[in-house]
């Protein structure tokens, strides 16, 4: 069984290679200190902080509340929404880490 950083570091990928096919630039954090794992940027100028969250079986848990205040900090210097990846099962949902509403990845 792999280790849970190294799952997780797949699902970051994974999510990074998506958002890119959607014409996002994507940065992806070097190693799990950063605030958010994920910087992207869409071509309409749109801006995110990505923290990943995954699980192999059920619901992954969402972050800490200190790791949400962290990401809405961040983003908030970086003028970028803060957003949570929830990703179980291959399907992957983003949620705004500030109202907890569903956000779709703007389209090309």
């Amino acid at each position: 069984m792999k280790n849970q950083y190294k799952y997780g570091r797949e699902k970051e990928m994974k999510i990074a290679r998506s958002l890119r096919s959607r014409g996002a630039k994507v940065e992806v954090s070097p190693g799990s200190k950063g605030a958010s794992d994920l910087k992207v940027k869409f071509p309409s100028g749109t801006k995110w902080n990505v923290q990943v969250k995954s699980t192999r079986k059920g619901t992954p848990g969402g972050p800490s509340s200190k790791d949400i205040g962290r990401l809405k900090q961040s983003a908030t210097k970086s003028g970028a929404t803060p957003v949570v990846a929830s990703v179980s099962r291959g399907k992957t949902e983003y949620r705004s880490a500030r109202s907890g509403r569903k956000l779709n990845p703007p389209k090309r």
